[in-house]
């Protein structure tokens, strides 16, 4: 009995170290918060729980980006926008948020700065395919085939399973290089909006 009794005891102090105490906690205890909220899949929560690291931390630029990150669960791409840029702000070397930003703004037809949000990420995070496809398209729009097609093929290097990359390639080399682009479909498929920052935000454990 006595035994089960210090089990429960354990159990519940265990419990309790997982919430933040009323009016206590630091701007890393509500981060890791946001954290353990954005993997079981509650936005909501995050957002909450990452505002109060950014306002408790205003340089807390890792805390600004899982605000951005939760927002686009919740579709809220303004929002997600603003976070990315204040993670930017802060942190200007964070290649994920310099991808949000950039992603948000090709979503939102303003060119010029995701081309240059997106040529930064590229920079800080090479080993990310998004930002090369998404400056792909851009090149495409543009009319510039070599540079397209380099943005391109980079996403692929990185990512041969990436469809949209595949897709853009051809159409670049068909419309604007005056080129076939044929090329087998890699078995394994993965579109483009599968990205953190390519309309939802990552599913838990993908941070």
């Amino acid at each position: 009995m006595r035994r089960l009794l210090v089990m429960l005891l354990m159990s519940l102090i265990l419990v309790g170290c997982q919430t933040i105490p009323q009016g206590g906690g630091t701007a890393t205890d509500y981060y890791n918060q946001g954290r353990a909220a954005y993997d079981v899949g509650d936005y909501n929560g995050a957002v909450m729980n990452f505002q109060e690291a950014v306002r408790l931390d205003p340089r807390f630029g890792e805390a600004f980006y899982g605000l951005g990150k939760a927002y686009e669960g919740l579709n809220m791409q303004s929002q997600a926008l603003d976070a990315y840029l204040g993670a930017i702000r802060v942190q200007p070397s964070h290649g994920g948020a310099q991808a949000g930003a950039g992603i948000i703004y090709f979503k939102m037809h303003q060119y010029g700065p995701a081309e240059s949000h997106l040529k930064q990420a590229t920079q800080y995070s090479p080993a990310q395919p998004m930002p090369f496809y998404y400056l792909g398209e851009i090149y495409r729009m543009k009319g510039q085939c070599k540079a397209s097609v380099e943005m391109y093929k980079k996403a692929l290097a990185l990512n041969p399973g990436l469809l949209d990359a595949q897709e853009g390639l051809r159409r670049a080399q068909r419309e604007i290089c005056g080129g076939g682009g044929g090329g087998q479909r890699p078995p394994k498929v993965e579109r483009a909006t599968e990205f953190m920052g390519g309309g939802r935000a990552l599913k838990p454990g993908e941070w």
